[in-house]
């Protein structure tokens, strides 16, 4: 009942069952306090499919990971991705973000200790940079504890069959809650990227209060669209509407209407490309 072909049941429309497409990415979007966390639920438990979610609030339950104990490694992470991707978590302005390549561009790091370290021996030379190189560090300093215990590798979280949350809720900073989920992105799509182009859908990854990554540049779209070819399923959970871009490529379930969205619908709604349908969902 839950599947029909690659479509997951999410309700009623006016001529009978309402059915999610999975062939795109899914966004739902609603105020708070509009269903978009028990309907995310319900599309993990009748998709079957192999899942991680990044719970910001902990409010998913099942197999849960403390992001402590989540061990990512870097090493197999493009320089510039890394740098781009701490520059967003941190809120790093450009010129920072290149200072922090610079220091890492030649070193072989695997842990963020070892970022730290490459940048703390970083050779400077006028008072501009050895400021930039101390304000880096600080907010270093703020965030390496989350990943200086971690025993669970990640890669480990990717391969299993069931539906794994990481609880960012047990996270005190927001820095720390955003570069968790940029990193486990970056570290899913490489495990993906290893196993080459997926014929289907083969798992799902739950991004809740997705709004604190979506507008965090380009690096976070491209992650998000090259996943898509390795059978991957980003169902992002915000309560904002996601830039064009995003929704291009997604379908777009809205759990209630909001003035600031600017959409014609007045009830729950089901929206790909030019279609707006009213659901009713179960």
């Amino acid at each position: 009942m839950w599947r029909l072909g690659s479509g997951v049941f999410v309700g009623f429309r006016l001529t009978g069952p309402a059915f999610l497409p999975l062939d795109r990415h899914v966004v739902i979007a609603g105020p708070t306090r509009s269903g978009k966390t028990r309907l995310a639920k319900k599309i993990v438990a009748r998709a079957r499919l192999p899942a991680v979610v990044l719970d910001w609030h902990g409010e998913y339950g099942g197999v849960s990971v403390d992001p402590h104990l989540l061990k990512i490694s870097i090493e197999g992470l493009d320089k510039k991705l890394l740098c781009e991707i701490l520059g967003l978590a941190l809120n790093l302005n450009e010129p920072s973000v290149y200072f922090l390549y610079r220091a890492v561009r030649n070193r072989e790091l695997r842990t963020l200790r070892d970022v730290v370290v490459a940048l703390d021996e970083f050779l400077v030379s006028t008072k501009s940079e050895v400021e930039m190189k101390a304000a880096i560090a600080r907010r270093l300093e703020y965030v390496i504890d989350v990943f200086e215990g971690g025993r669970v590798p990640a890669d480990l979280v990717f391969r299993s069959r069931r539906v794994v949350s990481v609880d960012l809720s047990s996270l005190k900073l927001y820095e720390e809650r955003v570069l968790v989920i940029l990193f486990v992105l970056a570290s899913l799509y490489n495990y993906l990227f290893s196993r080459g182009i997926a014929k289907g859908v083969e798992r799902l990854l739950v991004i809740d209060e997705a709004q604190n990554v979506l507008r965090r540049g380009d690096v976070v779209k491209h992650l998000v669209f090259e996943s898509g070819k390795y059978g991957l399923r980003v169902v992002f959970v915000t309560n904002e509407m996601p830039p064009p871009e995003i929704l291009v490529h997604s379908t777009l379930v809205v759990t209630r209407p909001h003035r600031v969205y600017n959409l014609e619908v007045r009830g729950s709604a089901l929206l790909r490309d030019d279609s707006v349908e009213r659901i009713w969902i179960v």
